[in-house]
């Protein structure tokens, strides 16, 4: 179900960014001091990959190599998942979720604008709870239940006893006319 809050109005729109060219090690200092988890790798304004710091820990750290000697672009990922400013946060997460990503690089026309990260939906998901919460608030104002909708036929009154012409189904019961508003107070 969408949330109707979109990725740009939950994205960081500033991103640390590197060169494919960069040493991890110069990675790794980058992320220490910009005090951030993932660096994205761009030709210019193109991203073309991404660098966690889970990269750095699994790639190079628990293999004992160099990371002077390394490249970002030796370890980086370059299947790059990304996702627009104008889709629906629901979705972002969605795409998340599925691929295991707590991070996403935001792009439109090919050119980085920001990057979304689950630390960015868990800010805003109170919002998009309330407003899911009041959408489906309105749709059950529009929308009676099927219960509740008033049928005529004849029999006898649950409440009073007394056989009618026309009974109505309120709340569960069939009814008279006279014993009407006593069912809708149920």
């Amino acid at each position: 179900m969408a949330t109707g809050i979109f990725v740009k109005d939950a994205m960081v729109s500033r991103v640390v960014t590197a060169r494919p060219a960069q040493t991890v090690q110069e990675g790794a200092e980058l992320m220490r001091k910009e005090d951030v988890g993932a660096l994205v790798i761009c030709e210019g304004k193109k991203p073309i990959g991404i660098v966690t710091r889970e990269d750095m820990v699994v790639k190079v750290v628990s293999k004992d190599m160099k990371a002077s000697d390394l490249k970002l672009k030796d370890i980086m990922n370059k299947a790059l998942v990304t996702v627009e400013p104008d889709v629906d946060l629901a979705d972002a997460a969605r795409t998340m979720s599925k691929y295991g990503y707590e991070r996403l690089p935001v792009v439109s026309m090919g050119t980085l604008v920001g990057i979304i990260s689950d630390r960015e939906i868990a800010k805003v998901a109170p919002a998009a709870i309330e407003i899911l919460r009041e959408r489906l608030t309105l749709g059950e104002e529009e929308e009676e239940p099927e219960d509740e909708h008033e049928e005529v036929t004849e029999g006898e009154c649950e409440i009073c006893g007394n056989f009618s012409e026309e009974l109505h189904s309120i709340n569960d019961k069939w009814v008279c006319d006279n014993c009407k508003d006593e069912a809708e107070g149920l």
